[in-house]
């Protein structure tokens, strides 16, 4: 396939969707009516059976900035997401699925972060969840910079050995020639392929940290990641093989960074078991990281009972950055 040309400074919006036609014009509605305007929105649709063909279609009808990518059968989100990937015309791409939604300041803020750190391979901002129909919003701030500012690999590892956090793949805002030089999205680590992305390109060239909610994703029992995670076979099986990703050649400047910052798939108990189990697993077995996982294990149990201020000043606490003001880019 011929590489698009890219387009300066601007940035493609990809949305995979399946069978989430309902979501879609309000979705699309937010990422046009940004302060800085993407230069495309591609939907992927996988195989859809609902109707959101005939949505798109009408979107389409309204704003030429629209593009509709059909995958002939249902290849699964990852696929969705290379194939928008490898069709996208700007610099920059985000993938926001059909259910997620985004503020009016998401890509200008984004953007500008990246404009001004030019190492950075991404730009990410404070999760934030949107309780399924409800309008409820909740915030969960990082508390990693009081200001915008670019984390380069060796700080990336400082932050996660003291207090870890996942980035929200739906607040990230990619270098599309990154992206593409680490191959996209790995389809057979499923609901972890973004996780294993941002990781690697945090630590071969730093990412940029807006401290705002910029975007938000919408909570579901049954998501895709959510019903994986609670399938403990499968959990397993794609921890085997981050394990066997990290002793691959293409990944050994990275996988030390791994091991020193204890980043690993799941802190649990049952995690603890599996890389006792493993000889590979053993290897990234610090006791930072045994420590880590024990105590990740008991605050799963106790976090349902904690009132969400408290989880804030914790997390707060973990960051370092309550008494100091912070730095920015």
């Amino acid at each position: 396939m011929t590489e698009p040309e890219g387009c300066a400074g601007q940035l493609s919006v990809v949305i995979p969707n399946y069978n989430h036609g309902r979501f879609l014009e309000t979705a699309v509605a937010a990422h046009l009516g940004q302060r800085r305007p993407p230069l495309e929105v591609i939907v992927v649709d996988d195989a859809s059976t609902d109707d959101s063909l005939s949505v798109i279609a009408a979107l389409q009808a309204g704003d030429d900035r629209i593009r509709l990518l059909r995958q002939d059968r249902n290849r699964r989100v990852n696929a969705a997401m290379n194939r928008g990937l490898a069709e996208a015309r700007g610099d920059y791409v985000c993938f926001s699925a059909a259910d997620d939604l985004v503020g009016p300041d998401f890509a200008a803020e984004s953007l500008a972060l990246l404009d001004a750190c030019p190492q950075a391979a991404f730009a990410f901002s404070d999760p934030a969840e949107l309780l399924g129909d409800s309008g409820v919003i909740r915030e969960f701030p990082l508390y990693l910079s009081a200001a915008p500012a670019y984390l380069e690999a060796e700080r990336m590892v400082a932050i996660m050995r003291r207090a870890f956090f996942t980035i929200s793949s739906n607040t990230a805002v990619y270098r599309r020639d990154r992206l593409l030089e680490l191959g996209g999205f790995a389809e057979d680590l499923e609901w972890y392929a973004d996780w294993w992305v941002n990781y690697v390109l945090a630590y071969r060239h730093g990412a940029g940290y807006v401290p705002r909610r910029l975007a938000w994703f919408r909570v579901s029992p049954q998501s895709y990641s959510a019903k994986g995670v609670r399938d403990a076979g499968a959990q397993r099986a794609l921890t085997d093989r981050v394990l066997e990703m990290l002793s691959e050649p293409a990944f050994a400047d990275v996988a030390p960074l791994f091991r020193r910052s204890g980043l690993m798939t799941e802190f649990s108990l049952r995690g603890l078991g599996w890389l006792l189990a493993d000889p590979r697993g053993r290897r990234y077995l610090t006791a930072h990281l045994a420590l880590r996982m024990g105590a990740r294990g008991l605050w799963d149990g106790l976090r349902p009972l904690a009132p969400l201020g408290v989880r804030r000043w914790l997390r707060r606490q973990a960051s370092g950055l309550a008494g100091r003001g912070g730095d920015g880019a």
